[in-house]
């Protein structure tokens, strides 16, 4: 037990001092939302006010991986 907490504190600070694999984490994350929302929407009915919502909280998520991804380019051209 102590190796695998160590080892996850290990990775967290790994990706606290490592701005390209925190980058990296963030657009993973961002994907995972947009999957995770893709999910949502398909079981809603069309044009419902439910599904226009979910329909705008995926856009934002969207606009969020597009972000998360131009951020990630950067720091690789930054530091490459």
């Amino acid at each position: 037990m102590d190796a695998l907490v160590t080892a996850m504190l290990s990775h967290s600070d790994t990706l606290l001092h490592d701005p390209l694999s925190q980058a990296g984490q963030q657009v993973a994350e961002a994907e995972e939302r947009r999957e995770q929302q893709m999910r949502v929407l398909s079981g809603l009915a069309q044009g419902s006010p439910a599904r226009v919502y979910a329909e705008h909280v995926l856009s934002e998520i969207e606009r969020t991986v597009v972000l998360s991804r131009m951020h990630l380019e950067l720091i690789q051209n930054v530091l490459g």
